[in-house]
């Protein structure tokens, strides 16, 4: 584990505090790239991805703490736990109202989002594993299973690294998602591809995690992930026969 890179002074530098930038930059230039290619301004993609950045590490951390609240060392500005229905709704809602702000079309944007986040979501987790924030699952006997004795959140017990699991799903997520945006192009439909994909990602995973069971067997993020399959799957098949045009080059921003 390496959660500390080293100090200068008094400032301390994180791992995981440096996996959340590079997400950001490396989200912000594949959004670049999808908007030049529909013919698009460039450089929204910056404002987008900090955007979704902010707000999404913020819901994530508020979800986080709520969810640990009263375990040792859990505050807002403590930490690196991140909880990633609380990042989802947080980074919706901050381009949500970014889009409103620029008057851009909410469907394009969330498109064009898609497969950055699900990289950004991918460099995100390599924070986590570096970090040892507790993300981590179940005691496992499998021969990659690890410990996380120096980690934020220690354990010296032999558990499954689920930061791990999580980030190469992401990345055959975004490749996916990113191989088909020529494809789903109507407003929401490949955002829709997005939500089903992390939400089946999200619910496997959460098997070997140590996560409290809170009804059926399941838990909280398998239950609101399985809504968020429905969403996403309604969004999909919706938009799967249509094409937007700013595709081609019309303008989805003013």
């Amino acid at each position: 584990m390496l959660p500390e890179l080293g100090s200068i002074g008094p400032f301390t530098f994180y791992s995981f505090g440096l996996m959340a930038a590079l997400a950001i930059v490396l989200a912000a230039l594949f959004m670049a790239t999808d908007l030049r290619q529909r013919g698009l301004d460039p450089s929204f993609s910056i404002e987008i991805a900090f955007a979704a950045g902010i707000g999404g590490f913020i819901g994530g951390r508020v979800y986080y703490v709520v969810e640990h609240w009263g375990e040792p060392g859990e505050s807002l500005i403590s930490g690196a736990g991140l909880a990633w229905y609380g990042g989802v709704a947080g980074g919706v809602i901050a381009v949500v109202l970014l889009a409103a702000w620029r008057r851009a079309s909410l469907g394009i944007v969330a498109n064009i989002v898609a497969a950055p986040l699900a990289l950004g979501y991918a460099i995100g987790r390599i924070g986590c594993q570096l970090a040892g924030d507790g993300d981590y699952g179940d005691v496992t006997t499998l021969p990659w299973g690890m410990a996380y004795p120096e980690g934020t959140v220690p354990t010296t017990q032999i558990v499954h690294p689920t930061p791990v699991y999580e980030t190469l799903a992401s990345l055959v997520i975004f490749w996916v998602l990113w191989r088909m945006r020529g494809r789903l192009t109507a407003p929401w439909a490949l955002f829709g591809l997005y939500l089903v994909l992390a939400g089946v990602e999200r619910f496997a995973v959460e098997f070997v995690r140590a996560t409290p069971v809170v009804v059926a067997g399941l838990t909280t993020a398998q239950l609101i992930s399985l809504g968020i399959v429905v969403i996403g799957a309604v969004l999909v098949w919706r938009g799967w026969n249509r094409r937007d045009p700013a595709w081609a080059g019309d303008a989805a921003t003013s």
